[in-house]
């Protein structure tokens, strides 16, 4: 069974993340994990982001978030900033909890803060079309449900950890989100079985 939306609360609310240290910049990115409390049960916002020339994460899902810029306050008005900004979801502040930064090497250079918010119901939400091509409600059951593990290729590099969702796939960075996310709830994010390169 899934966890609740008090559960997760709970979990969030006690865990003490694991921060790295600041690379300074726009090397420093934040997301937003948000949960919708409705009766079926959590659910957690992505995007699907849009279909750009030159842009080697077109239509690739994720969380909410970006690059600091230098008017944001910290991080967590990164990510409540760019949720806005991508989404049209103003968040409530401050967060319920963070979870542990990310670092990123190899395709990726710097870190990544991520933080848990809260809201109510479903609510409706207006994808920045320059960025984003969908908004999509999924539900933390479907996330944490092995029969949803699938094995991903990102071009001929692979394969990778993912989890499907209605012809989507989740993997990387998100994925390893998601990973350390399902741990603080004392789950395992489910993967396929075999080799995997990530």
């Amino acid at each position: 069974m899934s966890p609740t939306n008090a559960e997760v609360v709970s979990a969030v609310g006690a865990h003490r993340p694991r921060l790295l240290p600041d690379p300074g910049g726009r090397a420093a990115a934040a997301t937003a994990l948000i949960l919708a409390d409705v009766v079926s049960g959590p659910e957690i916002l992505f995007i699907e982001r849009a279909a750009r020339s030159g842009d080697r994460w077109s239509g690739q899902m994720a969380l909410p978030g970006g690059r600091r810029d230098p008017g944001d306050a910290d991080l967590a008005a990164t990510a409540v900033r760019e949720t806005a900004e991508e989404t049209g979801l103003v968040l409530p502040r401050p967060p319920i909890g963070r979870l542990d930064d990310a670092g990123s090497g190899g395709m990726r250079k710097g870190t990544v803060s991520t933080f848990v918010h809260t809201v109510a119901g479903r609510p409706d939400t207006i994808p920045e079309e320059r960025e984003v091509a969908a908004c999509v409600w999924i539900p933390l059951a479907h996330l944490l449900d092995p029969a949803n593990a699938v094995r991903y290729r990102y071009g001929a590099i692979g394969p990778f950890a993912g989890i499907e969702h209605d012809g989507r796939t989740i993997w990387g960075l998100t994925h390893g989100i998601l990973t350390g996310f399902a741990a603080i709830l004392g789950r395992d994010l489910p993967r396929p079985r075999g080799f995997l390169l990530g």
